[in-house]
């Protein structure tokens, strides 16, 4: 879904689905910020800055635009929280744009906002929902805009969906997740 903001050029985009998968196994994938090249639609580099503590970290981006696009970054403040009655997990990316210098190869995405849904549904399967706002800034042709709002975060869901497969992500267990049983 894509809803267009008002008096602004922020588009909130929602995509779902379910999978069958373990909230650790989908927390440890969010988490391994080095390997978000190979599914975050547009992804060139990823990294966590700071860990505070298993659930709050400060992660940056870069993406790889299309020329003649520069490339964009951005930084974000994340937070996890688990619902101690249902388990579910929300991911929360608030942008933090002033936390490190600006990269003068691209331009910094001031307006972000990301939230990942994970909903234990039982006998192995989530219902996960990826929320994303933001104001990509500066310059950009109208279908290229429209090609990443559309585009980029069923691109992404994807990408987690394969990720579930690789053999690296199975059996994951972290001790901070609680899991329904």
């Amino acid at each position: 879904y894509v809803q267009k903001q008002l008096d602004t050029k922020v588009r909130r985009v929602k995509v779902e689905t379910i999978a069958t998968a373990s909230l650790s196994e989908l927390i440890s994938i969010i988490k391994n910020a080095k390997f978000h090249k190979d599914w975050v639609f547009f992804n060139k580099t990823a990294c966590i800055l700071e860990e505070e503590s298993d659930y709050s970290w400060k992660y940056y981006a870069h993406t790889d635009s299309p020329w003649p696009v520069f490339d964009r970054d951005f930084i974000t403040d994340v937070v996890l929280i688990q619902d101690s009655i249902d388990y579910s997990v929300k991911i929360i990316s608030v942008a933090l744009p002033d936390f490190i210098p600006e990269n003068e190869e691209c331009v910094r995405i001031r307006t972000i906002f990301s939230q990942w849904t994970f909903n234990p549904l039982g006998n192995g399967s989530v219902y996960i929902k990826l929320e994303i706002a933001a104001d990509i800034g500066g310059k950009i042709p109208i279908w290229l805009f429209n090609l990443a709002v559309a585009k980029g975060p069923q691109s992404t869901m994807e990408g987690l969906l394969n990720e579930l497969q690789k053999e690296k992500n199975k059996n994951v267990t972290l001790d901070y997740v609680k899991e329904l049983q």
